[in-house]
């Protein structure tokens, strides 16, 4: 996996930026068509993303179909949930199908021949997004959040995964427990915050996802709380940025500023979900993600807490076509 798709990644990426900084220097002229043969190009990025899954070349989607196994035969009462929770190793997960479904957005999306290249600025900032998150090494690390709640579900008899356990995180976080699955709470592949009539957000899961309460239990999960109390997770701390639609990551912001005013409202203090990074990731996927933003780690962590705080402002920075992460057109700047 590795060494193919980094090098395939990195030809297309050179496409990219030679689409929109050619169209910010060039006029109007043809941009439709450079844009839409960009598209093309992460559609493929998507396609082998979708062929990697296919053949196994993913480190954590094949430990998810090791652990599914796992737990469904020493918990025959949850093998439904655990089907579902298996299938994002695959094409057919909520994680994969984002993707696929972002992509027909923007070609849905496309400004008309006739637009400005500023009105592809939006589209730009999206496919950038979209390029990250199908990195085969991206995709993977993300993998990391579903697997490590087959994880829990094993009762600790199968080790998290790029991360430490479900204790020292807590600890290291102050957070609450949330009960199995938080890892997936505020993903918005996974559901939704609900807004009631008086101000106040819960989590609602998607579809099958909604097994998660009818066979875990607990209690109902209050954005407040989760925002001020949440844990560690791979989605929240490294790969929001890469892993949000548009329109979930507007979502997500009225979410936020609604908990807020109603807060004040109250006399009380709201804490943001991302006013921090939480620790737990492994140093593995701390190095990782230092190597791809072009930074240099320091000497090897001991403790992945420590790491992980380092990478804080890695994660605040999109992850982006070089000189185009911010919607702009004037191409790459100088010296960087």
């Amino acid at each position: 996996m590795t060494s193919k798709f980094a090098l395939w990644h990195r030809l297309v990426l050179a496409v990219l930026v030679t689409v929109f900084v050619s169209a910010g220097c060039g006029g109007d002229s043809g941009i439709r068509a450079r844009v839409e043969s960009a598209v093309a190009r992460v559609d493929t990025a998507l396609q082998r993303l979708g062929k990697a899954l296919d053949d196994g070349g993913l480190r954590n989607a094949q430990l998810i179909r090791q652990y599914a196994a796992r737990v469904a035969e020493a918990k025959p009462d949850l093998r439904d949930l655990v089907r579902v929770l298996e299938r994002e190793g695959t094409r057919q997960g909520a994680l994969y199908q984002g993707l696929v479904t972002r992509l027909a957005d923007v070609r849905s999306a496309l400004p008309s021949e006739n637009a400005k290249p500023e009105a592809y600025a939006a589209v730009a900032n999206e496919l950038n997004g979209l390029f990250a998150a199908m990195d085969p090494a991206e995709f993977d690390r993300a993998l990391a959040d579903p697997l490590n709640v087959l994880a829990d579900l094993s009762d600790g008899k199968l080790p998290r995964v790029d991360a430490v356990s479900a204790s020292a995180s807590r600890q290291a976080n102050g957070a609450t427990d949330l009960g199995a699955a938080s890892q997936l709470v505020g993903n918005p592949h996974y559901g939704q915050w609900r807004t009631d009539s008086g101000g106040s957000s819960f989590w609602v899961w998607y579809g099958q996802f909604a097994l998660i309460r009818d066979l875990l239990g607990g209690p109902r999960i209050g954005y407040g709380a989760w925002a001020g109390g949440r844990d560690y997770s791979y989605y929240h701390d490294y790969g929001r940025r890469n892993y949000t639609s548009p329109a979930a990551r507007r979502q997500q912001a009225q979410v936020e500023s609604t908990a807020r005013r109603k807060f004040s409202s109250e006399g009380r203090t709201f804490r943001s979900p991302y006013a921090r990074q939480r620790q737990g990731a492994s140093s593995r996927v701390s190095r990782q993600k230092f190597a791809s933003s072009g930074s240099r780690p320091r000497a090897a962590a001991s403790r992945p807490a420590t790491s992980s705080a380092r990478a804080a402002s890695t994660s605040s920075r999109p992850a982006s076509v070089r000189g185009f992460g911010s919607g702009s057109f004037r191409g790459p700047r100088r010296g960087k």
